[in-house]
């Protein structure tokens, strides 16, 4: 049931999923533990080769994020695979991202790792932590509000008016707040430790 489509697998077909920008992921879990127990090498070793089991991992990976999913669901339809630059509505976000990153790694850099040094840091540590929490807060409202923006695509998409430029766009948004808000995690997890 692997689908080639212009020289790549198609992983909405692949999982039996509506080629479409939003899919429900209940069903999309559901559709992969059902493929994975069948193709499973362990469980027949010799009726499918564990490549077909890779490509439905594979599959669910992608399909799984929105922002893998909207990159496959353009190059499925045709739409040109660009780099696009910061969205302008997210360059204040970058650059208080890059801002509160530099910061952080700044404050990072001068820790030492004895208990007197990080004592006499710790109001900026604190601090820190709670810029760094209040931004990731707000990135985190601004991906729940491209997922919504994902959703209304999804209703255009169904009345058969794709939009592509615009979910080029909205992939590009999903890709970068995705970026920065593992940034903000990832920093918040230094200073913690």
């Amino acid at each position: 049931m692997r689908r080639k489509f212009r020289g790549m697998t198609d992983y909405f077909a692949l999982l039996q999923q509506p080629r479409k920008p939003w899919l429900d992921p209940e069903k999309l879990k559901d559709e992969y533990h059902r493929r994975t127990k069948a193709d499973h090498p362990d469980r027949y070793p010799a009726a499918n080769p564990a490549s077909d089991f890779a490509s439905v991992n594979e599959a669910f990976r992608v399909l799984a994020d929105p922002k893998l999913r909207l990159q496959h669901l353009l190059v499925l339809e045709g739409a040109p695979v660009t780099t696009e630059k910061i969205p302008a509505e997210l360059t204040d976000a970058f650059l208080e991202t890059g801002a509160v990153i530099q910061e952080i790694d700044r404050l990072l850099a001068k820790l030492s790792t004895n208990a007197l040094g990080r004592a006499l840091l710790r109001p900026e540590i604190l601090e820190k932590q709670q810029r760094a929490a209040e931004l990731l807060e707000k990135l985190r409202e601004m991906s729940g509000q491209a997922m919504e923006q994902l959703k209304m695509c999804d209703l255009e998409w169904a009345a058969h008016r794709k939009d592509l430029p615009a979910l080029a766009a909205l992939s590009s948004r999903l890709a970068y707040l995705g970026r920065w808000i593992a940034q903000m995690e990832e920093r918040i997890f230094q200073l913690s430790i």
